[in-house]
């Protein structure tokens, strides 16, 4: 079925038509990229890693490139080229918002998101840890990862859902958090964060602001958990 989203108000970009994925395609996409990083992860900490710079180097290595290889595999099927210019093609939520939504939404953004995490006060930087793995993690949770993951789950993948509305808002959220699942700790945590950017994408019908939001939360959320 052959589904074309709607525009919302404010700068607009051509909209293409999406072809929703059925289940079995919907799983593999979000699931599979994960347990390659289980694994990855897995092999780490048997070496003695500690888990957390495990995830974040399991992040980095291997589920982020998987996540953008996807990405760019679609592109070239859709126009033939092999290009980050060409991933366009194949993203929904393109408005772009005035800068003036950005110095609303951010500020409010990341003070809900550290109040979860100081709330639930979640595993993201073990006490101990060394200024290089602290350094890694603002590298890989403040840029790398945010960027793909939010182009990828919420630009890709959210408006090819089997389900529409509020239920692919929850389903999008869910499916994002699965690769947490090794990390009972950070299970809530990330589910609250991924809900509040999926309900922003749609609510804006714009990835930048989830994307600049998830880089602000991934950067600022572990120096708050070492406070």
């Amino acid at each position: 079925m052959t589904v074309t989203m709607t525009r919302s108000a404010g700068t607009r970009v051509a909209r293409h038509p999406v072809r929703r994925f059925d289940w079995p395609a919907t799983l593999a996409l979000h699931l599979l990229p994960a347990a390659a990083m289980f694994a990855f992860e897995a092999a780490l900490r048997a070496l003695g890693l500690s888990p957390q710079f495990a995830l974040t180097l399991a992040f980095a290595f291997v589920l982020t490139p998987i996540q953008l290889g996807l990405l760019l595999h679609a592109a070239h099927r859709a126009t033939g080229r092999w290009s980050l210019l060409a991933l366009p093609s194949v993203l929904s939520f393109q408005r772009r918002l005035p800068p003036r939504l950005y110095l609303m939404l951010l500020p409010s953004l990341a003070a809900i998101a550290l109040g979860v995490a100081m709330l639930l006060d979640p595993d993201l930087v073990p006490e101990g840890s060394g200024a290089g793995v602290l350094a890694a993690t603002l590298a890989v949770n403040g840029l790398l990862r945010p960027v793909v993951q939010e182009v990828y789950f919420r630009a890709y993948l959210l408006p090819r859902l089997p389900v529409g509305g509020g239920l692919a808002v929850v389903t999008s959220a869910a499916l994002s958090t699965v690769q947490y699942a090794g990390h009972p700790q950070l299970l809530v945590f990330m589910l609250v964060v991924q809900l509040i950017l999926t309900a922003v994408t749609v609510r804006l019908d714009s990835v930048r602001v989830s994307v600049a939001a998830h880089c602000l939360i991934g950067a600022a959320a572990p120096l708050a958990a070492l406070l």
